[in-house]
């Protein structure tokens, strides 16, 4: 049985890339197959929790530090100069070639298309790789549209979300079959316990792609008495003062925020609306939770959402961007809530039969189980330059001495002159 290795985007739970892949590798290993997990280090804290949930299915976690994971374009904080995070880079695909010998891996998974180092890794083990891609090439990813041809070349198999993505991704890549696969979650079969008043809820992290501000306006427009609007789950800062803004300025009341929680579906009770007003999903992971739960929900028609909808069907669907709309679908479905309830049951069950593993991640079973013609790639040629790791070398040690010199000027500066960076 094959020996695969997973390269993580984050090594946090906060994100469906990693929700997801992590049930993927529990799939894997309840078929008898034998998985890692490399991911980046980043607070003890976090790769503490990382760690331990990943201990409950059996697999080990290497946590690799660096500057910088993502490619150099891709968002995110960046943190020292370009010739420290180059090094970087090579050191992480020189620790990812260790670990797929010592650890005799026979196939790397880069989870999400924000990462190359696997894939160069891989070619200069001569290992084949997968790439699984969450992202629509827009906005802040749209970088990566310049690096499909590299995705193409040094990858076995590319897989994209169902739907909308692979279109998509197909059309960009006609030299190269796109798979599908569904983002998968488990969802316990208990029904929300029960709640004391009709509530209008939001789960997920409040940032400008959730765009929980137009779930305000519209809340703001509905007539009074407005049911209490509970936000479930952590924020962006920046975001989140916005949204405070927006509440201080129309005097809202009964408008809460839990914070983040380790299982948000709990804070859903029997009572309570979810409205999910994303301007952007690849999918629509919280939108599949709703339905699996059975509890009522509004959502956006961004194209995610619409995968989603297709493979699912349930749920009120309002265009996004379109507030009048969504205060018109909050004060229908409020309207006649009972029988809302009763049409969401009857979704779940429905819901269910079509959200198995074995559905959801059919493809990429199927791309382990056959051999897929495997062709050496020419970055191999590289190996030793891509993975050179430069810590010592000529250019690093330069680069000290500017810094260690420039720091000493600057101290001189100030005290002979006081604060002048001059």
């Amino acid at each position: 049985m094959k020996k695969i290795a997973f390269l993580s985007p984050t090594g946090t739970f906060d994100n469906g890339a990693e929700i997801s892949i992590f049930y993927l590798m529990k799939v894997l290993k309840a078929e008898g197959y034998q998985v890692i997990n490399v991911a980046p280090a980043s607070f003890p804290h976090l790769e503490k929790s990382y760690r331990e949930q990943f201990a409950t299915i059996d697999v080990p976690v290497f946590f690799l530090p660096r500057n910088k994971w993502w490619w150099e374009e891709a968002p995110g904080l960046t943190y020292g100069t370009a010739g420290e995070r180059a090094a970087s880079y090579r050191d992480n695909i020189a620790q990812i070639r260790q670990l797929l010998v010592s650890e005799k891996v026979d196939l790397l998974i880069t989870n999400t298309v924000n990462m190359f180092q696997g894939a160069v890794a891989a070619a200069c083990e001569d290992l084949p790789h997968f790439w699984l891609i969450h992202e629509f090439p827009e906005n802040e990813f749209a970088y990566y549209l310049d690096k499909l041809d590299f995705v193409a070349e040094n990858s076995e198999a590319v897989f994209a979300v169902k739907g909308q993505l692979t279109t998509d991704l197909q059309q960009k890549l006609p030299s190269k079959v796109v798979r599908s696969f569904i983002p998968y979650t488990e969802v316990s079969a208990t029904t929300p316990q029960k709640g004391q008043q009709r509530r209008i809820v939001s789960v997920g992290r409040l940032t400008p792609r959730k765009n929980q501000l137009e779930l305000l306006e519209a809340y703001h427009r509905l007539s009074e008495p407005r049911p209490p609007l509970v936000f479930i789950g952590a924020w962006d800062d920046e975001y989140k003062k916005k949204v405070d803004a927006f509440i201080r300025s129309h005097h809202l009341k009964d408008v809460s925020f839990t914070g983040g929680k380790a299982d948000p579906w709990v804070e859903v009770k029997d009572q309570d609306l979810c409205v999910l007003p994303s301007a952007m999903e690849t999918f629509g992971l919280v939108y599949a939770e709703a339905l699996l739960k059975g509890v009522p929900v509004i959502f956006s028609d961004n194209p995610g959402h619409l995968s989603a909808y297709d493979h699912f069907g349930g749920g009120h669907l309002y265009p996004s961007g379109d507030i009048a709309a969504l205060q018109k679908q909050l004060t229908a479905v409020l309207a006649d809530f009972p029988q809302a309830v009763t049409l969401a049951k009857k979704q779940a069950k429905s819901a269910r039969e079509k959200y198995q593993p074995a559905i959801a991640y059919g493809a990429i079973l199927e791309g382990l189980q056959t051999d897929l013609p495997y062709q050496p790639k020419p970055l191999r040629h590289l190996a030793a330059v891509l993975s050179l790791n430069e810590e010592k070398s000529r250019l690093t040690r330069t680069e000290k001495r500017v810094r260690q010199f420039s720091n000493r000027g600057k101290a001189w500066l100030k005290r002979r002159f006081g604060n002048s960076d001059s």
